[in-house]
């Protein structure tokens, strides 16, 4: 009877409501394990960079001062827009239509490229352009002051989108386009740094579909910050630059300064972070590198997955200084990049010294290097003396790259301090040793830089016209720069001797423009009246250039692969050692615990591969099929005996029941 009661019990328990439900799972616990599951990935299996393209931006505006060769347009879209721009402002409200239908003023189109990455302040170049159809005959000579830049959005109508920059600045002809007499050449330029913008283009990393939740994106998060963190104006100390948004998604990024010039390295840098090893993983991934490093083929990839792991790991700099020493020419350019991002202080000296020997001796790698010197290390005096000597570098370009690097790391350096001229342009004169070199700046700023200025002439019969009232022309021992006022009837003139330092400055003086100095300069060059003076006193013709910094026009520049690119690049070789490895692994690895927590298919490979009789085998113990079916045995004739006492049991209770 007892037993009876005992098994109703049972059953009655077993059969109540809920009893059968599931047990709910912990939502830390899932969550933590699903982070082990990603253990020895690395950000970009997880997350891809987004927003890295760049976006063009557009406006419709005025451009003035055109002194005749404008237009009264007929009625257009753009017409309309201007019209709308400029009754906005009260002061302008009454004369926009008169301002409009004004010869000295023409509607012009106005477009830049903001790069990923851009933030609020940043000065852009802007295209200028008169628009289809316009009968203005001439944009030199003009400025625009105020104009707004949009993403515009073509549909029935045009309408903008958000305001992402303000324009102002003077126009700038196309040199080249000017003296190859082209028919546009006077309807188009470029407003040089003109352009601020005004709305941040911020750059972020969106996790990928099945990675999505909270305690990834925080991971990510924390290995980002870890790793990097940036300066910020107004703000104490350091601030991180990955901060996870929009729930478990999107992990957005700040740019570094050392990196603004280069944001895909930086990108390729933050998705090669760890996401989640252990250290003896992070030492056999860093032995697996540094050899990696020194193989040409496969060292741009080792460097900056080192770069990735960062300074703090006393391999990773070992691994880097030992590359910088490689009679290997890449795997040295390679890692004294990576070195300079470093900007460890003991190791600057060395890694100025390399850059500066590719800046001034190997064109393909000249770009880089010089843009590095100029971002990076900048506490640092050896960096700057390097940069120095390189002002008299034989290569002009070099020469020019290294001004660039200079003023990029100290625009007061003492070796290239200069002046702004009327509020319009820089101008820097140099005497820095070296041959005398002339050079105008169509991108980044308005600026003209004179390499050993006391040495740069003009020689010959000129005569220049800058624009079609600014002329420079010689008068016996003099050269005069004359400004025709043709509607007021105002002239206004300079008399100068035969430096073209001199020059530069009357024509400013004279209410001369930036677009005037590059006319004069250019024409100066073509007409074969730019001299440089060696010191014997013989006349040379002097070097001139436009836009010549290091990888701007025809040389070779080899960028940096794409994230997903550089990514694939050792995806085979890898793959297959460790393929080969988890082939030769012994019994003891696969039964560490730290790989439980695999994904499902690594975790049915390690049941797979795991093996008792292995695990027997190899500590000495017995492991034939006769000792397993002994365990059985063994195990039958103990279930015999308990039902033959729980037999004998019943037969007792049977006879009690019976007696009472």
């Amino acid at each position: 009877m007892k037993r009876f009661l005992t098994t109703a019990l049972i059953l009655a328990t077993l059969a109540a409501p809920g009893c059968s439900r599931k047990v709910p799972e912990d939502p830390f616990r899932a969550e933590q394990q699903r982070i082990m599951n990603n253990r020895g990935r690395l950000v970009l299996d997880l997350a891809r960079p987004e927003n890295m393209h760049a976006a063009k931006i557009e406006g419709a505006t005025l451009v003035r001062g055109l002194a005749g060769t404008g237009a009264d347009e007929p009625p257009s879209t753009y017409q309309q827009l201007v019209l709308q721009d400029l009754q906005r402002d009260v002061d302008q409200k009454r004369t926009a239509k008169s301002q409009i239908a004004s010869l000295d003023t023409a509607i012009v189109l106005l477009e830049t490229i903001v790069p990923p990455g851009a933030r609020v302040g940043d000065r852009l170049d802007v295209t200028l352009k008169l628009q289809p159809g316009s009968e203005a005959s001439s944009v030199q000579g003009g400025y625009v002051r105020g104009a707004e830049l949009y993403q515009y959005m073509a549909a029935d109508v045009i309408r903008r989108g958000y305001k992402l920059g303000v324009v102002d600045g003077y126009v700038t002809l196309d040199p080249d386009l000017v003296a190859n007499k082209s028919p546009v050449a006077y309807k188009q330029g470029k407003i040089v740094g003109g352009a601020v913008v005004s709305r941040s283009r911020p750059i972020w990393l969106e996790l990928k579909e099945n990675e999505r939740s909270p305690g990834i994106a925080k991971q990510v998060e924390d290995v980002i910050n870890k790793r990097f963190s940036y300066t910020k104006t107004g703000y104490a100390g350091k601030k991180k630059v990955a901060e996870a948004k929009s729930g478990a998604t999107r992990i957005n990024l700040e740019v570094p300064e050392e990196y603004r010039d280069n944001i895909v390295r930086y990108v390729n840098v933050v998705c090669a972070i760890s996401f989640f090893e252990t250290a003896d993983e992070l030492n056999e991934r860093v032995d697996r590198l540094a050899v990696q490093l020194l193989n040409p083929e496969t060292s741009e990839f080792a460097s900056i997955r080192l770069e990735a792991i960062g300074p703090s790991n006393e391999k990773v700099v070992d691994a880097i200084r030992k590359g910088m020493t490689s009679p290997d020419a890449t795997v040295r350019f390679n890692s004294a990049i990576t070195s300079a991002y470093f900007n460890i202080r003991a190791d600057r000296q060395q890694t100025a010294r390399v850059l500066a020997e590719f800046a001034a001796n190997d064109a393909e790698r000249r770009p880089a290097a010089l843009a590095t010197l100029g971002v990076c290390m900048k506490t640092s005096f050896d960096v700057d003396a390097e940069l120095r000597k390189l002002l008299s570098a034989p290569e002009n370009e070099t020469r020019y790259g290294a001004f660039r690097a200079l003023w990029t790391r100290n625009p007061s350096d003492y070796m290239i301090q200069g002046e702004n001229l009327a509020n319009q342009f820089a101008y820097h004169s140099l005497n820095c040793g070296g041959t005398p070199f002339a050079h105008v700046a169509m991108s980044s700023r308005p600026e003209i830089v004179l390499f050993n200025a006391d040495q740069i002439f003009l020689q010959g019969e000129i005569y220049i016209e800058a624009n079609s009232r600014l002329t420079i022309r010689t008068d016996g021992d003099e050269i005069v720069v004359k400004k025709y006022e043709t509607t007021d009837g105002v002239n206004e003139q300079r008399r100068v001797g035969f430096k073209v330092d001199e020059t530069i400055r009357a024509i400013v003086e004279i209410g001369g423009s930036y677009s005037d100095v590059v006319s004069f300069l250019t024409q100066a060059k073509s007409g074969g009246y730019l001299k440089s003076i060696g010191p014997d006193g013989t006349a040379t013709a002097c070097a001139f250039g436009i836009d010549s910094l290091p990888g701007a026009k025809n040389t070779r520049f080899k960028r940096i692969r794409d994230v997903e690119e550089i990514a694939r690049r050792e995806e085979a070789r890898e793959a297959a050692e460790r393929a080969a490895k988890e082939e030769n692994r012994s019994i003891w690895s696969r039964m560490n615990p730290a790989t439980w927590f695999g994904n499902d298919e690594e975790k049915a490979a390690s049941n797979d591969d795991f093996d008792f009789d292995e695990f027997d085998a190899a500590n000495g113990e017995e492991t034939d099929s006769d000792a397993a079916s002994s365990d059985s045995q063994e195990f039958d004739s103990d279930a015999e005996t308990a039902d033959a006492a729980l037999k004998n049991d019943e037969f007792a209770v049977d006879e009690e029941e019976t007696e009472e």
